[in-house]
């Protein structure tokens, strides 16, 4: 797979890139319906994938379960859904679990899970981020 490679004209507070989301389709079958957000925040704290009620709700997605997540405000119960993803470099993610809560301005936010699969890097020359990555992981990059 192709990497991605984003650069800023400033130092950055989040990563943001694209991504699309689709309800979970068969891999020799096309999606019926898909949501493209241009606000998918990459998390490194997060452990989990998740994305926000909206994205749920414009694709009529039906929960497979709920958990329990632990939040600034303590535990709370969110629902499950199993989707496809899709992210900027091509990569597609099939039978894929999330989490759906409310995580503020963006409709998703990638987390270990997803990025524990790529090869990811920031630098910050001159006070400008540049963020690439690149999925599946290809081996070890050494600085």
């Amino acid at each position: 797979m192709r990497p991605y490679t984003k650069e800023y004209k400033a130092q950055v507070k989040a990563i943001i890139t694209e991504a699309y989301v689709f309800p979970n389709f068969k891999k020799d079958s096309l999606p019926t319906m898909k949501y493209f957000t241009p606000i998918a925040a990459w998390d490194t704290g997060a452990e989990n994938t998740y994305i926000s009620p909206r994205v749920a709700e414009a694709l009529e997605l039906t929960p497979i379960g709920n958990t329990k997540v632990m939040a600034l405000g303590g535990s709370r119960d969110v629902d499950i859904y199993e989707i496809a993803l899709a992210l900027p470099n091509g990569r597609l993610y099939h039978d894929y679990k999330v989490y759906c809560d409310d995580i503020d301005d963006y409709d998703v936010l990638l987390g270990m899970d997803i990025i524990g699969e790529t090869d990811f890097l920031i630098t910050n020359k001159d006070r400008q981020t540049t963020f690439s990555f690149r999925s599946p992981s290809e081996g070890n990059v050494s600085l």
